[in-house]
């Protein structure tokens, strides 16, 4: 069962790694298009946003901590302190729990990005995080005003 308004990547991922629906945290949460679709196929999902007066740049930790799931897309690209955006999703997940990140690659021309896949992956193996997987993509923004390819890199992993 697929919800059109999520972000596919992430949908297909879930579909891979969980047998059941479990508890999701979504970090820049935006207009929560995610948390509504994760609640659409029966997960417990939970997003927070700087529009909820959440700034990221700073920890967070939920009260409906631990998640099975902790996520984001097209945020950590945008932060300044990634060590403790990374700790973020380190101290909300659950001991073998997944995270997802999809953002901007810094070879993309259309966004501000300065990450790439080696500094993700060396920071979250400092933190402790292991089966870290990089992929990078093609992807077409046909948003309004867009029309235009992006480099998008996805980052997930386990704790």
């Amino acid at each position: 069962m697929y919800n059109d308004s999520m972000n596919q990547s992430l949908q297909n991922f879930i579909a891979k790694k969980y047998i059941k629906p479990g508890k999701a945290l979504d970090l820049g949460a935006g207009q929560f298009e995610d948390v509504k679709g994760l609640s659409k196929l029966g997960w417990k999902a939970e997003g927070v946003d700087i529009n909820m007066g959440v700034n990221l740049e700073e920890s967070f930790l939920s009260k409906e901590k631990p998640f099975d799931l902790v996520y984001s897309n097209y945020l950590i690209h945008k932060l300044k302190n990634l060590e403790v955006f990374i700790e973020t999703i380190y101290n909300n997940l659950t001991e073998g729990g997944y995270f997802f990140i999809h953002t901007f690659d810094k070879s993309d021309e259309n966004s501000k990005s300065e990450l790439t896949g080696d500094l993700l992956m060396k920071l979250l193996i400092n933190r402790g995080f292991k089966d870290i997987k990089v992929g990078l993509f093609d992807k077409y923004d046909d948003a309004e005003g867009h029309q235009h390819m992006h480099k998008i890199l996805e980052v997930t992993g386990k704790k």
